[in-house]
């Protein structure tokens, strides 16, 4: 799966990055533009608890929402 997210690569500042496929330790989440790796998934999630869970916060506020539409 690719996604444009922050942060920027480093080596280039591209914020596409190419996220594993599975959420198991071993995967490595790697910008699409140059391969610069930022390391495994777990720990590039982690750094990004708080961005995670206000998203996912703010599609459940968007879903009930829709519910409460006729």
């Amino acid at each position: 799966m690719k996604l444009k997210t922050r942060p920027e690569c480093p080596k280039c500042g591209s914020r596409v990055k190419r996220f594993p496929p599975g959420r198991h330790d071993q995967y490595h989440v790697y910008c699409d533009g140059c391969g610069h790796d930022f390391g495994r998934f777990d720990y590039f999630q982690a750094q990004f608890r708080h961005l995670l869970d206000d998203l996912e916060a703010q599609l459940r506020r968007e879903e009930a929402t829709d519910d409460d539409t006729p």
